[in-house]
C-alpha cells in the first residue's frame, strides 16, 4: 500500500550563512551571519532545500549549517507557547502564502573565534 505524503506545515530553523566572496550585499566584509528561516515543508530535507534556495537567491552567500530545524508548532510548544516577536511576525506572513520562505534579521559576526 503506498504511503501518504506528509502534510506540509510551517518549519523554523536557525541558519548559519557564510560569504562566497566579497559580493554579498547582506554580509559585506563580515565573516558570516545567523538568521531564522520560516517556510512550509513536510520534512527536514524540504526545509533545508527551501532555506538553501532563498539564501542562493539573495546572492553572495551559502548555507554553512542548519541548527535545530523543526516544525514551528514544536518549537512553540518547547518555548511555552510563545516565540520572539520577529519569529511570530514571520510565521504570520508565511501562513498566508504556501510558497513562503521568510528570513529574519541577519546577525553578523566578524570572526570564527569562540
Amino acid at each position: 500500500m503506498p504511503t501518504q505524503p506528509k502534510q506540509k506545515q510551517l518549519w523554523i530553523g536557525l541558519v548559519e550563512v557564510r560569504a562566497l566572496d566579497s559580493s554579498s550585499l547582506i554580509l559585506g566584509d563580515t565573516k558570516g551571519a545567523f538568521t531564522n528561516i520560516v517556510t512550509w515543508a513536510s520534512s527536514v530535507e524540504e526545509y533545508e532545500g527551501n532555506a538553501r534556495l532563498i539564501i542562493g537567491e539573495l546572492g553572495g552567500m551559502y548555507v554553512s549549517e542548519f541548527i535545530d530545524p523543526e516544525p514551528l508548532e514544536r518549537r512553540r510548544t518547547k518555548r511555552g507557547g510563545h516565540l520572539e516577536n520577529e519569529i511570530e511576525e514571520m510565521a504570520a506572513r508565511a501562513e498566508q502564502n504556501p510558497n513562503a520562505i521568510i528570513y529574519g534579521t541577519f546577525h553578523t559576526y566578524e570572526s570564527d573565534d569562540a
